[in-house]
């Protein structure tokens, strides 16, 4: 079984191209590729020559070892060193652990459409880069010449280091947890962006917009992707209460003709009710926006067509 859906999936990527565009690609994804008890309960990106898989459930060692089999024969040349993310148990504190060859040590660079990041495979909750935010990525890389950006919750800084890849005036990056601040500005030296201002903020959203505000400052692109749950010095964030509040602060910093791009990663929130949420602070800002599209999952991250059903939701949205 294992064979009989694995290597479908890898060719299907073959054939569409990706292997050519990026480094880092996932190139299994279980919940949307494979009815199996085993396979539908993991996900396998590829990291140059590094291979990352991500396990919802427990799985037996066999099947487990079986599986890293598959991947030496069909992929030789991206799995050197295999790791295994183990997300069973909720709210898991487990690092990733080495689980097969040579796993590289610290952090070194992929390229996706050109474009270098950081990422990291041992010692790490995750490798540095979400797969399934690639097209955004491109996106940024292609229309963000002389826009002022800002980028909040941003993680390692991934989207900062695409929007000044796309010719960024100036880019703010804000983030509560300090240790990827500190690999945000890694990625950021590291990708040589010489025209981009790049400024780094280690703080608490919620605390720095309305500074933001009262400093006149405005934004031409907001990138706003939360996590679920985050707590504070001050209190906590949970995208199921707070979508409205947060937006609220966002929507006053935003430029006339300004995208504001919003996401979030949850299964348990409807779309419609999170646009609400959005809609509903746009009314108490006397913001109006246009609606633009979705942010959508990319090619390599196969999910059923209804929209419902995918965990990733966002919208692209213009202040008119």
């Amino acid at each position: 079984m294992v064979e009989k859906e694995l290597i479908p999936a890898f060719e299907l990527r073959k054939s569409l191209g990706l292997f050519d565009e990026s480094d880092a690609l996932r190139v299994f994804y279980g919940p949307g590729e494979s009815t199996d008890p085993v396979l539908s309960q993991i996900a396998i990106d590829v990291f140059l020559d590094q291979t990352w898989i991500t396990r919802w459930a427990p799985i037996p060692d066999k099947a487990l070892m079986n599986l890293v089999g598959v991947l030496r024969q069909a992929l030789p040349e991206r799995c050197r060193g295999i790791v295994l993310m183990d997300r069973s148990e909720v709210a898991s504190e487990k690092d990733s652990v080495p689980l097969d060859g040579e796993v590289r040590e610290g952090k070194f660079v992929v390229k996706e459409f050109g474009v270098p990041y950081l990422v990291q495979m041992k010692q790490t909750k995750h490798p540095g880069l979400f797969l399934d935010h690639a097209p955004l990525r491109r996106w940024l890389t292609r229309t963000q010449k002389a826009k002022r950006v800002l980028n909040l919750f941003s993680y390692t800084g991934a989207l900062s280091v695409a929007a000044g890849a796309g010719g960024a005036s100036s880019v703010t990056t804000l983030d509560l947890s300090k240790p990827t601040i500190e690999w945000a500005k890694e990625n950021w030296e590291q990708a040589a962006l010489t025209g981009p201002k790049g400024d780094f903020i280690y703080g608490d959203v919620f605390d720095w917009l309305p500074r933001l505000k009262k400093k006149g400052l405005e934004y031409d692109t907001i990138l706003c992707d939360p996590p679920s749950f985050s707590r504070t010095k001050t209190g906590a964030f949970s995208t199921g209460k707070d979508l409205a509040r947060l937006h609220g602060l966002i929507l006053p910093l935003l430029a006339k003709n300004g995208i504001l791009v919003t996401s979030i990663n949850s299964e348990n929130i409807p779309e419609r009710a999170y646009l609400s949420e959005v809609e509903a602070a746009a009314r108490l800002t006397g913001t109006r926006l246009q609606w633009l599209g979705r942010v959508d999952l990319p090619e390599s991250f196969p999910t059923p067509m209804d929209p419902k059903q995918r965990y990733l939701k966002g919208f692209y949205l213009r202040s008119v």
